[in-house]
């Protein structure tokens, strides 16, 4: 449940309250900053969650997430589009096939996110990206 609530957040703050989680979403990140430097209540959302681990490079598009523990921030998440294709290739039969995939650049970290309508994968790096590119569907690109 907090998983496809932090999904949808278009930027946010989780505050890790022992196995509970509060959350306080904004309509985009310009709005999260003005409440962090200004304390503006500006808010659009909160809840109330179970503790789980969570996966942050499912969030949206430019969506910023901050962590924090004891009230203090021990991580941000924002991953940025960066570069969209479609991959030609042929299936196990030898059928022509193929599907549009999106890249995306994590702000805060090295890392690249790859997804298609049904796949979603995280790599340390882009060069952990173009390998696995190249490997599976022989494809290289320049983003």
């Amino acid at each position: 449940m907090l998983q496809n609530g932090v999904n949808e957040l278009h930027s946010g703050i989780l505050d890790m309250l022992g196995k509970k989680v509060y959350v306080t979403g904004f309509t985009r990140e310009e709005m999260l900053n003005s409440h962090l430097d200004k304390g503006i209540e500006n808010w659009s959302s909160k809840g109330f969650y179970d503790y789980e681990d969570l996966n942050f490079h499912n969030i949206k598009n430019n969506a910023l997430i901050l962590v924090r523990e004891d009230g203090k921030e021990v991580a941000r998440y924002q991953y940025k589009p960066i570069f969209r294709n479609t991959i030609q290739f042929k299936d196990g039969q030898g059928k022509l096939s193929s599907f549009i995939f999106r890249i995306r650049k994590s702000t805060y970290s090295e890392h690249y996110h790859f997804l298609t309508e049904k796949i979603s994968l995280l790599f340390d790096s882009k060069a952990e990206l173009d390998k696995h590119l190249l490997e599976k569907y022989g494809v290289s690109y320049t983003y």
